[in-house]
């Protein structure tokens, strides 16, 4: 009985900081993302608007087309935060399912140990 407590108290913890470091591993992740991503749209911002400037001395007409422009790279910018945010969640979900599955198969090995000890 000893020996299947063990084993109970090993892996069921292993379980439960598995799920917790793949959570801290996400929110890092995500964070990155975004920290990564708002320079870039600062920068291509900055770009467009010298850009518009520059235009808008030249042709006015063209305000609307650069508009449009600035409208497009931030919706580009902001679908790439968004796929790379839906990437790491897929991972973690993968990462999850890969500790449930190990923390089942874990479980099973503790029954077996268990019954085999009685």
């Amino acid at each position: 009985m000893g020996l299947g407590n063990f084993f109970k108290n090993l892996f069921g913890g292993a379980k439960e900081k598995t799920g917790e470091q793949s959570q801290n591993f996400t929110e890092e992740a995500i964070e990155k993302v975004k920290q990564t991503a708002e320079p870039v749209v600062d920068k291509v911002e900055e770009m467009v608007e010298t850009a518009k400037e520059k235009i808008n001395e030249y042709v006015p007409q063209a305000s609307e087309t650069i508009e449009n422009v600035v409208e497009n790279a931030k919706e580009k910018i902001s679908e790439f935060a968004e796929t790379a945010k839906e990437k790491i969640s897929s991972f973690a979900n993968d990462a999850s399912d890969t500790t449930d599955t190990a923390a089942e198969k874990a479980k099973e090995t503790i029954n077996r140990v268990e019954e085999d000890a009685d």
